[in-house]
């Protein structure tokens, strides 16, 4: 029995992970779209979070990305997305681009 109840909770842990990162994968698209962005590049980062170091929880995901504008324009940021307290059950995107 003890490695049933070891097994669920494993289990029950990757699919936490995967349904997070999958949202908020969903949470950043929309926000690229909705702004008229196409997202050329975009990385997970779960220890370099950049500008949200010190500001994101750990309901939040923060990514690197690189997008091009509707004019061409190429820029690079970062997105934090999810709320501080609901994760990504919130669809709230927050962007520090680069300089």
């Amino acid at each position: 029995m003890d490695n049933t109840v070891i097994i669920l909770c494993i289990a029950l842990v990757v699919i936490v992970l995967v349904w997070t990162f999958s949202r908020s994968r969903s949470i950043l698209e929309s926000w690229a779209k909705e702004n008229g962005y196409q997202i050329l590049s975009s990385e997970i980062r779960l220890f370099s979070r950049g500008p949200f170091f010190w500001t994101a929880s750990n309901n939040q995901v923060v990514y690197y990305v690189t997008v091009q504008t509707s004019d061409g324009t190429v820029k690079q940021g970062w997105a934090r997305c999810g709320s501080w307290w609901w994760g990504v059950f919130l669809n709230q995107v927050e962007i520090r681009w680069d300089e």
